[in-house]
């Protein structure tokens, strides 16, 4: 089975610690507030959510700022991804034979072990 990430967006991790500063934490409500108040209502409950979660996500990016993301799989480099491309070519030809004396099933094998 190949596996692959469809649609795979990068997630924002918000900085904590800055909201267990009082004063950061006030300049955050305080933006919340403005921004919340500064708007129209929307007649539309889809329309308020949107609102409600651009206000938060805006505020958020302007006063508490998100941390610096780093690669949780470093191990995983170029030639882990050939291998796993050779492999799994040579297993897709391994389920396409009928027969069990194929050179592609030894050399499926030879890759396998």
């Amino acid at each position: 089975m190949i596996r692959t990430q469809i649609n795979a967006t990068k997630q924002m991790k918000w900085n904590h610690s800055n909201l267990q500063d009082s004063a950061i934490l006030k300049q955050y409500r305080t933006c919340l507030h403005n921004k919340v108040i500064g708007k129209e209502v929307q007649q539309d409950i889809k329309g308020e959510w949107t609102h409600i979660k651009e206000t938060i996500i805006e505020s958020a990016n302007k006063v508490i700022q998100t941390h610096s993301t780093s690669n949780r799989n470093e191990w995983w480099d170029e030639s882990c991804k050939l291998i796993m491309s050779q492999t799994n070519e040579t297993r897709k030809k391994y389920l396409q034979v009928k027969t069990t004396a194929s050179h592609e099933i030894r050399v499926y094998e030879m890759k396998r072990s």
